[in-house]
C-alpha cells in the first residue's frame, strides 16, 4: 500500500463528477469510498464511515495508503457513473446517504464495479 501520487490524485479528481461531493455537491472533495469509486466531502465521509466498511470503505485521497486494486476501483467508478446508475434504478441523488448506499441497487453497483 502506498499513498496516492499527485498524478493519481489528479486523475481521480478529473473523472466526471468528481469535482464535487457525490452526496451534497460541495466542491473539492477529499475523501473517497473505495467500495463505490466515489468521492465526497469531510461531512459526508463521517456518514459513510458510520455505515461500516462492509457498506462503504472510506479513504482520504491525500493522507491514506492505497493498494493498486483500490486505485483501479476508483478509476472504474466516479461520481457521475455511480449517480447515473443509481438514478436509472430509481435511487435519486437526494436520497439520504444511509438509505442510498444500503439499498440493494447500490450493493449491486458495488459488485459490478469489481
Amino acid at each position: 500500500m502506498v499513498q496516492m501520487t499527485p498524478g493519481d490524485q489528479a486523475m481521480v479528481k478529473a473523472i466526471p463528477g468528481n469535482d464535487q461531493c457525490c452526496d451534497c455537491g460541495m466542491k473539492n472533495p477529499q475523501w473517497a469510498s473505495v467500495s463505490f469509486g466515489t468521492v465526497f466531502c469531510l461531512d459526508c465521509s463521517g456518514v459513510h464511515r458510520s455505515l461500516g466498511v462492509h457498506i462503504s470503505f472510506v479513504r482520504s485521497i491525500a493522507m491514506d495508503s492505497w493498494t493498486p486494486e483500490q486505485l483501479t476501483l476508483m478509476k472504474l467508478g466516479g461520481n457521475q457513473n455511480c449517480t447515473s446508475y443509481l438514478s436509472s434504478k430509481g435511487i435519486l441523488p437526494s436520497t439520504p446517504i444511509k438509505q442510498k448506499y444500503e439499498s440493494d441497487v447500490a450493493q449491486l453497483y458495488k459488485l459490478c464495479l469489481k
